[in-house]
């Protein structure tokens, strides 16, 4: 079963920072976390699973991450990994076809009390919306 093996952050040419990424296997991912963010991720399945919080903004988003999309953005492995030796990859992002992502914010954030939930709440509180099935997404 697949499973994190190693966080950091990647550079991408022409960006103005690092991104937190995350190794699963042999694939990278960046689940596009914001400076605010508090991110906790898992693997489920064949799936990265990132929820995204931003309170200070009132939003949460989730993205779904299938471990069979294809790297096809050129990033740097740039620090914080540990068990990775640095290098020039291809990385998945947040914005390839094929991630899944649904988010909370507004009345919805506040009346659902969303910042309260542990992020495995969040996530089967999105499933139970739909997420996933095409209604909610």
């Amino acid at each position: 079963m697949a499973s994190i093996e190693d966080t950091g952050k990647v550079w991408f040419k022409g960006k103005f920072g690092p991104e937190y990424a995350i190794r699963v296997g042999d694939k990278v991912f960046v689940p596009g976390k914001k400076e605010n963010d508090i991110v906790d991720c898992h693997v489920e399945d064949d799936t990265l699973w990132a929820d995204l919080q931003d309170n200070k903004a009132g939003k949460r988003t989730g993205r779904r991450f299938p471990l069979n999309l294809p790297a096809t953005t050129p990033a740097t492995l740039f620090n914080g990994f540990e068990n990775t030796k640095h290098a020039d990859v291809m990385v998945v992002t947040h914005q390839d076809k094929g991630v899944e992502e649904f988010t909370v914010s507004g009345e919805d954030y506040r009346l659902e009390a969303i910042s309260d939930m542990a992020p495995d709440t969040f996530l089967q509180w999105l499933k139970d919306k739909g997420w996933g099935n095409n209604e909610a997404d």
